[in-house]
């Protein structure tokens, strides 16, 4: 059975470190990193969203293509169009240069969710990962309230009695290599993730 829960997929971003073909589309191993994304995300979730800039680029994939309501073009932004087209109560949210997400990590946040928290979120060695996390539509009115007040960090949005952190200790018995969190931005970095791909065939 899939997770009563949307997928949600931000590309969004200008791509203006790795210029030319969109990241999104660029292959890590034998897909691009958007089918990597799309074949978990499916697999997992009842629906699933991806929030771009030109929804021209995305005809013929199954899921929802939808744009920003705010006009800032930021991440918070993209979240909070994920948030509000979602149909179900919460969604796990994910940048689509992140060609490892990780089922299991995944599954450990969905089993996280109780009364009274609006968002799951890892906690790594580098801090929180706002963008591998699960935030359920309660969250809405603060980043609107955000939003409107040009606070776009999405961490500002947090209301912190509300926050559930997952420690680095239980992420590294789900995926020890910690690859979930690792991001393309650079070109060093897309052959960094090709070579991360290799290794895992």
């Amino acid at each position: 059975m899939k997770y009563d829960c949307t997928g949600v997929i931000l590309a969004g971003g200008e791509n203006s470190r790795l210029p030319g073909e969109k990241k999104t589309f660029r292959r890590v191993g034998d897909d691009m990193m958007l089918t990597r994304i799309h074949g978990l995300f499916s697999k997992l979730f009842k629906e699933v969203i991806i929030v771009v800039n030109d929804p021209r680029d995305f005809i013929g994939w199954d899921m929802m293509v939808v744009t920003d309501i705010h006009p800032s073009r930021c991440a918070l932004a993209g979240l909070h169009a994920g948030l509000f087209y979602a149909s179900n109560p919460w969604v796990y949210v994910t940048a689509c240069d992140v060609p490892f997400a990780n089922e299991q990590v995944i599954q450990h946040l969905i089993g996280q969710r109780e009364q009274g928290v609006e968002v799951i979120v890892p906690r790594t060695d580098d801090g929180l990962e706002p963008l591998a996390a699960l935030y359920s539509r309660e969250c809405i009115p603060l980043i609107e309230t955000n939003l409107e007040k040009n606070i776009l960090m999405i961490k500002k949005s947090f209301r912190k009695k509300k926050v559930k952190e997952i420690c680095v200790s239980d992420l590294k018995k789900l995926d020890p290599s910690m690859r979930f969190m690792f991001n393309v931005n650079t070109l060093e970095d897309l052959k960094t993730a090709r070579s991360m791909a290799k290794e895992t065939k």
